[in-house]
């Protein structure tokens, strides 16, 4: 079953680039890395998907939603059956 993931945000650094994305996951404070190979990355793009910007705080970051847009169009994403 994949993880719940709810109030993500992207946190800055200190140079002002998206360092990471701040999220729960499974109502845990977890830091995601901004890697695609990640599966918690992987994860917050199917959210995206599933749940539009209901699993965001404020807007979704534009580059996020065209790789979850990308990741649709590609059929690679797999709704859980569970759900």
């Amino acid at each position: 079953m994949p993880n719940n993931i709810t109030s993500a945000q992207i946190q800055i650094d200190e140079y002002g680039n998206a360092a990471c994305i701040q999220a729960l996951v499974n109502e845990m404070n977890t830091s995601i890395p901004l890697d695609p190979a990640n599966r918690h990355y992987q994860e917050v793009l199917d959210a995206i998907i599933e749940q539009g910007a209901d699993c965001f705080e404020g807007d979704i970051p534009e580059d996020l939603q065209a790789a979850a847009d990308a990741k649709l169009a590609a059929g690679l994403y797999q709704p859980d059956p569970h759900a």
